[in-house]
């Protein structure tokens, strides 16, 4: 017979035994089976409703684990983005109202404490995986759910009573007897233990075997017996019961419950819950990391206005140095937000850190190279010193020319995503090149960059380099190609002038040639990077003892010819400064001798440039020549 039908017949043979006056007993064995019944009900009920709910939490977590991962991360780095704008904010107040005056040394030292504290817990942030039940509002699985506290177990009748019978066999079965009188006295309660067997009596058996246990002589079981050991049954079940109804009731008021309701509410109705939560997620995403984009523009308009504020507190703040005398001071030097920039620590020598990163570039290159390439790239927006190239100089600008880095690696995410998934080493930051302060993405370190320089003399690490900085050029119409391209930045010619140029990187075409006064920043600043890294390559050509360089593509190096060198120099001097000098006077000449106008320069040793016989100026006369006229550029 069913439990179920066991406490039908129980609650009738209750009813009954109401009706008819029973005696106690009967109607507690009635209550007791109506309690057992109920609490294998529960039992079944919460075991089910668990497995189900474990199972849906299972199901949920595969398919929008991501989603949510990812949400996560933009949120995060909106926050970020936003924390860094008020921080700079309230720190240009305070420069506006003088608030801010120079710290001891003790106090400046717990500064720079609390920031290395304050950069760890943001890594520590950036790093920890996404939870997925931070508390937010949002449909989010309950992790608990699925792994409810255990209730006390309900075993069925059948299982006790056979436990029960066996233990009471073990010790009264008569062919354990001494004697024939031993053994017609346990071939007497052995039969007693057969009937209450029979009839599935548990009270009777669990009565006989406690007397058992304590060395109780069984006897008879009287009416108090029974009632009372009912009684402590029915007790100890209700509390059972009791737990089992919490524990369904925790289940049922659980996230996980409520969402796997929802889900099939939405497929009654012919929706697919999990694809429709997939896409409001995947919306929210984006809208997220759009929204940490825009926040970027916010956060370069911050970075300005504290600069400005902070030029004028610098003349107004002093310290005490050593001697006792005053001198400015400095507020961004002990800020706990803004870092100096790398190109102060150029001198450097590497870190144990910096290393580090070497090491991680190295291996980055082969194994994720796309994070490498943001290295690179946050590595070269640096190294422009006070101004970035004009390609990042707006968020824009950096989605765009990221967006043509990683076109070979098909997993590599775009910018927002990017920066949502940055490496430890990378941060989106302030900085202070001079009296200018930056913000983006950079190095969470201002000593990194030596470990980037390290990397650099990689060639895995330099390949991605060369095309990180191919990218980073303006926009020029080739017209002898015919075609929109990126240029490349060289120097013309450097050492006696230095004239910028940007060149056609498919054709070597000089696109753009201008002079730039001052010190070299953005793009500018990268032409020593591109020379090491071999993006560009450089003639060397001597002229009366002083260096000149010409700069051009390593294919065009490679073709280059004395006849073109030699026209190159009378290009980017002789005409560039009206000189009166026949460009036939020149000569192409080498360690070996004269070279042919046909002689590849790059078989020559220490080529040099020299002037035939004939009216006119001397080499040396020429150098001064050329000097003056150079300079005449720079008086008013």
């Amino acid at each position: 017979m069913k439990v179920q039908d066991r406490a039908l017949a129980a609650r009738r043979a209750l009813t009954r035994a109401g009706r008819a006056h029973a005696d106690p007993t009967a109607e507690a064995e009635a209550r007791l089976a109506s309690v057992l019944a109920e609490g294998n009900d529960l039992d079944l009920a919460v075991e089910a409703l668990s497995a189900e709910l474990d199972v849906f939490g299972r199901l949920y977590e595969k398919r929008l684990a991501a989603p949510f991962a990812d949400l996560d991360l933009a949120d995060r780095l909106v926050r970020r983005i936003q924390g860094l704008e008020d921080e700079m904010a309230r720190l240009a107040e305070r420069l506006r109202s003088g608030e801010v005056a120079p710290r001891s040394r003790r106090d400046a030292r717990r500064a720079r404490r609390s920031a290395a504290r304050r950069h760890r817990a943001g890594q520590a942030e950036r790093e920890a995986p996404a939870s997925h039940d931070d508390g937010a509002d949002r449909t989010r699985v309950d992790p608990e759910a699925a792994a409810p506290e255990e209730p006390p177990e309900v075993e069925p009748e059948e299982i006790v009573t056979k436990r029960l019978y066996r233990r009471l066999a073990r010790v009264l079965h008569p062919d354990f007897a001494q004697d024939d009188a031993e053994r017609a006295r346990l071939g007497e309660l052995m039969a007693r233990v057969n009937e209450a067997y029979a009839k599935g009596d548990r009270t009777a058996l669990e009565l006989m075997a406690e007397k058992v246990g304590a060395g109780e002589p069984l006897g008879d079981l009287s009416t108090e017996e029974r009632l009372a050991h009912l009684e402590t049954r029915i007790a100890t079940l209700s509390r059972i019961a009791a737990s089992l109804r919490r524990e369904k009731g925790r289940l049922e008021a659980t996230r996980t419950f409520r969402l796997r309701e929802e889900s099939r509410r939405r497929e009654a109705a012919g929706g697919d819950y999990f694809e429709e939560t997939r896409a409001g997620l995947e919306e929210e995403a984006a809208a997220a990391y759009a929204d940490a984009l825009s926040r970027l523009t916010r956060l370069g308009r911050a970075a300005r206005e504290l600069a400005r504020a902070r030029k004028v507190a610098m003349s107004k703040i002093v310290r005490r140095g050593p001697t006792g005398a005053q001198r400015a001071f400095d507020p961004l030097g002990e800020s706990e937000i803004v870092r100096r920039g790398a190109a102060y620590l150029e001198a450097q020598r590497a870190t144990a850190r910096a290393r580090e990163l070497a090491r991680w570039l190295e291996d980055a290159a082969s194994s994720a190279p796309w994070q490498a390439a943001l290295t690179v790239l946050a590595f070269l927006a640096e190294s422009g010193r006070a101004r970035p190239p004009d390609s990042l100089s707006t968020p824009e600008g950096w989605s765009a020319r990221w967006d043509l880095v990683r076109a070979e690696w098909p997993d590599a995410p775009d910018l927002a995503r990017a920066l949502a998934r940055l490496p430890r080493h990378l941060e989106v930051g302030v900085r202070a090149h001079g009296d200018d302060v930056l913000s983006g993405v950079q190095l969470a370190e201002a000593e990194l960059a030596a470990g980037v320089r390290i990397a650099l003399e990689r060639e895995a690490v330099a390949g991605i380099a060369r095309d990180v900085l191919a990218a980073l050029g303006p926009e020029e119409r080739c017209d002898a190609c015919e075609e929109d391209v990126i240029a490349i930045h060289l120097l013309r010619t450097r050492g006696l002038d230095e004239l910028n140029g940007l060149v056609c990187p498919r054709c070597g075409a000089v696109l753009r040639s201008y002079w730039r006064y001052g010190e070299a920043e953005g793009l500018e600043a990268l032409a020593p990077i591109a020379l090491e890294l071999g993006l560009v390559a450089e003639q060397p050509l001597a002229l009366a003892g002083t260096a000149l360089g010409f700069q051009m593509l390593p294919e065009e190096r490679e073709r280059l010819t004395a006849d073109r060198l030699r026209r190159r120099f009378a290009e980017l001097y002789l005409a560039a400064y009206e000189v009166d000098l026949s460009p036939e006077r020149l000569r192409i000449v080498s360690a070996e001798g004269p070279a042919s106008p046909g002689t590849r320069v790059a078989a020559l040793r220490r080529p040099a440039l020299r002037l035939a016989e004939g009216p006119g100026a001397t080499e040396e006369e020429l150098l001064e020549l050329l000097r003056s006229r150079i300079e005449r550029r720079f008086r008013p």
